[in-house]
């Protein structure tokens, strides 16, 4: 009798064991794999479409060039018509195929349907003559309007001094520049300000 009684025993044991397993574990999940939150730019967890290493693409309009586009890499989202870019240069002409000014960042974005672009992180803007450098946090680049603007922090170095701002306008060329709420020390012939 005490053998049936333990084989019993072990049957209840293992008979509650496999309750447990079947009302436990389904509830259960592991949350360190489901998708990553969508990164900026990007369709919520959707991986891109294609992937781009060593991106170039050449930026026209009507026929005319107007930027030369460089990245490490470049990932493609074909629905919100968009390139994520890592490590981004964008070199700026002039009609006559001169270079005006070379824009790098870490990030950037490129919309395809409007042509315009956007530098992420750690951006500098350097002039075709390498007198004038910007540095900032993000700028837009305006294809239509070839219009350069940002709304963050910005500081220019050229011959003539140093300027702090709040955000900038300017054309491609980085000649002519609107600095939103300018400080800073300028050199106006000869005499600094």
């Amino acid at each position: 009798m005490p053998g049936m009684f333990s084989s019993r025993l072990a049957g209840i044991i293992a008979g509650a064991f496999f309750m447990v397993c079947w009302l436990v574990i389904p509830g259960c999940s592991n949350r360190d794999l489901e998708p990553a939150p969508a990164a900026e730019g990007t369709e919520q967890g959707a991986p891109p479409d294609q992937v781009f290493d060593g991106f170039e693409m050449t930026v026209t309009d009507n026929g005319i060039k107007k930027g030369w586009v460089t990245a490490d890499r470049a990932e493609k989202y074909t629905q919100l018509n968009l390139f994520k870019a890592s490590n981004l240069k964008v070199v700026f002409y002039t009609s006559n195929g001169e270079v005006k000014s070379v824009m790098t960042s870490l990030k950037g974005l490129i919309h395809t349907d409007s042509g315009d672009m956007e530098a992420i992180d750690s951006v500098v803007v350097l002039s075709q003559d390498s007198s004038k450098t910007l540095t900032t946090g993000r700028l837009i680049w305006k294809k239509e309007e070839n219009l350069i603007l940002g709304d963050s922090a910005v500081v220019i170095h050229s011959p003539r001094g140093v300027v702090y701002g709040d955000g900038i306008k300017a054309d491609a060329g980085f000649e002519n520049l609107e600095v939103k709420n300018p400080t800073g020390d300028i050199n106006v012939l000869g005499e600094k300000f």
